[in-house]
């Protein structure tokens, strides 16, 4: 394998802050952090003067489409999209057709993802065949190789939460929740509020969120550990932040579209801003800020959600929820969250690195040390560009098109290899 030396970057550690060193990659793995390494025989040398130099990027809310949906996306597909992104490593969601709830599922897929630009990991059915009705074999599905357990897509079952909760903690993997009472969203497809109204749509109440939400705390803070998927009202983390305040073992993420759009910001019948949970308010979006900013939140996670253009044609309506994220991930945080002054680069580096690493029990990711995996983003601080129309991913859905961003991915680094270099 050859080797890797990043030169005249400006590292960028979870724990031990930044700064500006050299990064000695051998045999796929850091070796060396120090000023001025001279670059031994036969090593690429990356020059990262003015970049910053991140722990590599894990994405804990990916949906691939494969099985069943490759029209809009691939394993394949996915992976060079994260690559682009800046992503090293992406956790994919069950809620494919079939549904990924069978230990011979999850190994097939996870044969197929081997030899990818990135390192795909892949979340099993919490319950069996994703429908809610009883608690999946989730030791064969660890055995098979799953990462994590959820019903993305749809809730857990709250009677089954307790049960979930204490299997998935004795496996010691993470259970993943979307939190969403589905009887009080009914037929909604955009936030309840001043938009709904203006636009003539069917409105999706905060309540929705917000009752499942707390459901999961207060079963959490009697059986153990489980994690809060894209969360986007000022209540909801609101009650995440209170939870932690009590001690109860949960944690929380949300989307860059939660804390960089609000339902402001759909002016006529576009379904690139449909998504669950939907847009929400301006209110809710600087809660979320807020909540990033202050340590309630643990993880920003893309969910990248891809559609075929003619699906997203039909309008609010008529068109599937979720929107593509892998490919803005990066530069709308470094944008939106670094550059604008709300948080560090340190912070940027828990909330896209160091904390998934440690959700999804990746002890060898997630920092820049010497004997971690040499899985590192490099981000452009300076670079201006605006989000395009095509992308790496099969799909285009995106809200954020046309709109001008920095800290762009200049290199993404994948076990020692540099698996996208910007043009």
């Amino acid at each position: 394998m050859r080797n890797l030396l990043i030169k005249n970057g400006l590292v960028i550690d979870p724990v031990s802050g930044e700064a500006r060193l050299d990064v000695f990659v051998k045999d796929g793995r850091i070796g060396r952090l120090a000023g001025d390494i001279r670059p031994p025989k036969n090593c690429e040398v990356l020059d990262a003067a003015g970049l910053w130099v991140f722990p590599g990027f894990i994405d804990a809310h990916v949906h691939a489409r494969e099985p069943g949906a490759e029209a809009a996306e691939t394993l394949e597909s996915a992976a060079r999209s994260a690559a682009a992104g800046g992503v090293t490593s992406a956790l994919l969601m069950p809620n494919t057709s079939p549904a990924m709830a069978t230990a011979a599922l999850v190994g097939k897929y996870r044969r197929r993802a081997s030899g990818l630009p990135v390192n795909l990991y892949f979340s099993a059915a919490a319950t069996a065949g994703r429908a809610g009705q009883k608690v999946s074999g989730l030791a064969a599905l660890k055995k098979a190789g799953a990462a994590a357990f959820t019903d993305d897509g749809a809730p857990l079952p709250r009677a089954l939460l307790p049960a979930l909760i204490r299997e998935a903690a004795a496996l010691g993997l993470p259970l993943l929740d979307h939190p969403e009472d589905l009887s009080m969203t009914g037929p909604g497809v955009v936030n309840e509020g001043p938009a709904a109204r203006r636009l003539g749509l069917a409105g999706i109440p905060p309540g929705a969120e917000l009752l499942a939400v707390l459901a999961d705390i207060l079963a959490a803070s009697g059986a153990g550990p489980i994690h809060l998927q894209h969360l986007s009202l000022a209540s909801s983390v609101a009650a995440l932040r209170a939870a932690k305040a009590m001690g109860w073992p949960v944690t929380g993420e949300t989307c860059p579209h939660y804390f960089s759009l609000s339902d402001a910001d759909i002016k006529k019948d576009d379904a690139d801003y449909k998504m669950k949970p939907p847009l929400r308010s301006p209110a809710d979006r600087k809660a979320v800020l807020a909540a990033i900013a202050d340590g309630t939140i643990d993880i920003i996670a893309s969910d990248h959600a891809p559609h075929e253009g003619r699906l997203k044609a039909k309008g609010f309506a008529g068109a599937p929820f979720g929107i593509i994220g892998l490919e803005t991930l990066a530069p709308l945080c470094a944008t939106r969250l670094v550059l604008d002054g709300l948080i560090t680069k340190e912070r940027l580096a828990r909330l896209l690195s160091f904390n998934p690493a440690r959700l999804l029990g990746l002890g060898r990711k997630g920092r820049l040390r010497p004997g971690f995996d040499a899985d590192i983003t490099v981000l452009d601080p300076r670079r201006v560009r605006r989000v395009p129309s095509v992308f790496a991913s099969r799909s285009s859905n995106s809200p954020f098109k046309g709109l001008p961003l920095r800290g762009w991915p200049a290199a993404t680094v994948t076990a020692g290899k540099i698996v996208f270099r910007a043009p």
